[in-house]
């Protein structure tokens, strides 16, 4: 189907050009069968028309004999005026002797006005002829002008039983009374005649037509060339010879020149006892017009069915168009702001970046806390505020620029502006324009971005390098808020070292430069309930990377699943040598981050590590931070459910410095609070720091759920953490982040809680 829909106007010109080819083989068989029906007709004509007129002449021939004997016995005319009477195609009778005298007449018929037959050059021929021959023979038709018509002069020679010539007896056969049936039936139309030509001097004799006879057509013989030329491409066609057609006595078909050059089919036979030639003709240009006329019927047919045809692949394609063109724009656009996407992006930077292209600059936007919206107040409003957004960029942009939605909450503005000032402006002019009030149904939200500018080819020549430096430039303006940041190579410095210390990260894991601490958790009274594992990273060259540093640097990079499952892995198989060692159990707290959430199959990858190692799951605890709400939530609940089910603990790090809502603390599957470090650093001597931590302690408390506070230092903050209610305690005070073997001497120093 997608093929047929590709080619649509190929599948109808294959349909045309079918139509055509099959017009034509239509057309050809139409024409053979045109050109045969014509053919045939003439032929069952001429076959009619020859046994017709066979036998009018032999009856003639027959009377003519039967009248001469008649005469010479008895020698009374009046037989004749009675069988005129009879006979009414007989337009008079006479008996000549053999000098051509007439002896005897019909009495319509005046002798004297007649001279000899021998004596007249017209008829002298013919008589002659007669006195050689038995059989009756035929004159050249005249018009007899007594009676106004054209006849046929027919005379039979008239012998005495010893076979002496005794006269001959002639007629005159009308050709209006004789042949009235040739004129009336034995004709195709209008366009067709049927000729009897005498064969020795090429004399019509007869022609069957509808219109006035034309003297000259009895008077004249035909041109020699005509009958010549047809018996001639007779005899080629059919491989026979003249004599051969007038002894077979056939009709033969074919098409010749006539004597005015027109083309003509024919169809030919010989009387051999007359000496008739008869010749049917029908002129080409009647078979062409009958082919032409069913011939434009087809192609009628054709283009009436080729144009509803057209039309409906027109339709077709028109559809198809329009649906091509839709899903391009879908995969080239962004769907819910309608702006040109990532595809388009990729596309359309080939034009822009052409060799004799003119200089541009590139804007990356990102919103600020846009994800704040989208939780507090759901997708829906979020995707509102993206929509308003965006209508307010194409707002402010020069007509020639393109605003593409990058991502998310990013957006790039692709602009031919290249002058600092005009940039800058241009920049604050968009912020200010993005930074008013969203009015979103019966909220008001205030948005700010960060802006940064990059300009082609001077800060990149590539789109990597050009979108590298102004997502840099981006990075520089939201460490200040709200703001618009023109690249300059020295914030490449913070990026170069960034990437120094992701490749340095990558080779970090095969170098053993990571490992594991683990800092000790204690309980109300004193002892040991639990370790915090903490992962650390020791490089030559730079030293002690502490984990703020590296761990986002993991993140971003793609890292973090072959890191995560290293502290995984570790961890656990250095606790359950632990415990084996000492005989005891403890809980061992594993930090997880929100790439590891995130990952796929995280959960069974977990329980695969917990099997391997053999660690009861009651032994082991997940810390997450409030930062993990922030990714979708409906991914993320039913799978700290699904952890919590197996009996392993979750403990939410952090506590208070987030985003998370009572509502959303609720509805999670937690078993402790930990008061981050910031609040207990500050507890002795700040007020709101300690209502803090009360308040805190009494949401822990309501819900059922430990209370762990980290960062203790000193004897002064156990105490009035105790007193405040607080569980657990970690920090400097008790012990700092552990080797392995440093914490087995501290396990094997202090005591375990039981």
């Amino acid at each position: 189907m997608a093929i047929i829909q590709k080619n649509i106007w190929t599948i109808f010109y294959f349909l045309l050009l079918s139509a055509l080819v099959f017009l034509g083989i239509v057309s050809y068989t139409k024409w053979n069968s045109v050109h045969e029906k014509y053919m045939t007709d003439q032929t069952n004509l001429v076959k009619l028309v020859s046994n017709a007129t066979h036998s009018l002449l032999l009856t003639q021939e027959m009377m003519l004999n039967i009248l001469g004997n008649q005469i010479v016995k008895e020698r009374n005319p009046r037989i004749l005026d009675e069988l005129l009477l009879l006979n009414p195609s007989i337009v008079a009778f006479g008996f000549a002797d053999t000098e051509g005298n007439y002896l005897h007449t019909s009495s319509n018929f005046d002798k004297s006005k007649r001279p000899s037959l021998r004596a007249e050059p017209i008829t002298r021929e013919s008589f002659d002829y007669t006195l050689s021959q038995t059989k009756m023979v035929l004159g050249r038709t005249y018009f007899i002008a007594g009676s106004g018509r054209w006849g046929i002069p027919i005379r039979k020679t008239v012998f005495d039983d010893a076979g002496k010539v005794l006269g001959v007896m002639t007629a005159g056969l009308s050709i209006e009374g004789a042949f009235k049936l040739y004129t009336e039936n034995l004709s195709l139309g209008d366009y067709n005649s049927v000729t009897l030509i005498r064969d020795h001097d090429q004399f019509v004799q007869f022609q069957s037509s509808n219109h006035e006879i034309s003297k000259t057509l009895y008077e004249t013989p035909l041109p020699d060339n005509f009958l010549q030329n047809a018996l001639k491409s007779i005899t080629q066609k059919y491989a026979i010879s003249v004599d051969e057609i007038k002894q077979k006595g056939e009709i033969y078909n074919d098409e010749v020149s006539s004597a005015d050059g027109t083309l003509v089919q024919i169809a030919l036979k010989y009387n051999p006892r007359y000496e008739l030639w008869i010749l049917s003709q029908v002129n080409h240009p009647t078979i062409v017009h009958d082919f032409v006329q069913s011939f434009l019927t087809y192609v009628l047919i054709l283009i009436v069915v080729h144009a509803i045809l057209f039309l409906l692949f027109k339709l077709i394609a028109n559809a198809e168009n329009k649906r091509r063109s839709d899903l391009i724009f879908q995969a080239t656009h962004d769907s819910l702001t309608q702006l040109p996407n990532r595809n388009y992006f990729q596309h359309c930077m080939q034009e822009w970046m052409r060799e004799d292209a003119p200089p541009f600059s590139l804007f990356y936007l990102d919103m600020d806390h846009f994800k704040n919206i989208n939780d507090s107040f759901g997708h829906h409003f979020g995707d509102l505020v993206l929509i308003e957004f965006s209508k307010r960029l194409l707002r402010v942009v020069p007509k020639e620029s393109i605003v593409i939605r990058q991502g998310g909450d990013e957006f790039v503005i692709l602009s031919y502006l290249t002058r600092d000032e005009e940039l800058l402006s241009h920049a604050q002019m968009i912020m200010h324009e993005i930074s008013q009030p969203y009015h979103i149904q019966q909220f008001n939200f205030v948005i700010g971005a960060s802006m940064g500018i990059a300009k082609y080819p001077e800060h990149g020549d590539t789109l990597d390098t050009l979108l590298r430096a102004s997502d840099i430039a981006m990075y520089e303006a939201k460490k200040y808020k709200n703001s618009v940041r023109l690249f300059v190579p020295l914030m490449q410095e913070g990026y170069l070292n960034r990437v120094n210390v992701e490749q340095m990260l990558r080779k970090a894991l095969a170098k053993h430069e990571i490992y594991m601490v683990y800092q000790p958790q204690i309980d109300n009274n004193g002892a040991i309930y639990g370790v915090e594992a903490l992962v650390r990273w020791q490089n030559e060259e730079l030293g002690l990377v502490p984990p703020d540093k590296f761990i986002p640097i993991a993140e971003a990079s793609g890292l973090m699943p072959e890191l995560g499952h290293f502290i995984i892995h570790t961890t656990l198989q250095e606790m359950k040598t632990l415990q084996i060692t000492l005989g005891v159990t403890f809980q061992t707290s594993l930090n997880i981050s929100i790439k590891q959430f995130m990952e796929a199959h995280f959960f069974e990858k977990l329980i695969y590590e917990i099997d391997r190692a053999k660690l009861a799951h009651v032994s082991l605890c997940l810390e997450i931070t409030e930062s993990l709400f922030i990714e979708d939530i409906d991914y993320i609940l039913p799978l700290l459910n699904k952890i919590h089910d197996m009996g392993l603990h979750i403990s939410m790090d952090d506590f208070g410095t987030g985003y998370s809502s009572l509502s959303i603390l609720r509805k999670l599957p937690i078993d402790e609070l930990k008061i981050d470090k910031s609040f207990v650093d500050t507890i002795l001597n700040d007020i709101t720091a300690e209502k803090m931590v009360q308040n805190i302690i009494t949401i822990g408390k309501n819900l059922d759920l430990y209370i762990l506070a980290e960062g203790v230092e000193t004897k002064e903050q156990e105490v009035i953490l105790k007193n405040l209610g607080c569980d657990r305690f970690q920090g400097y005070f008790y012990a700092k982040p552990l080797a392995y073997d440093t914490l087995k001497a501290f396990f094997e120093t202090h005591t375990i809680a039981s």
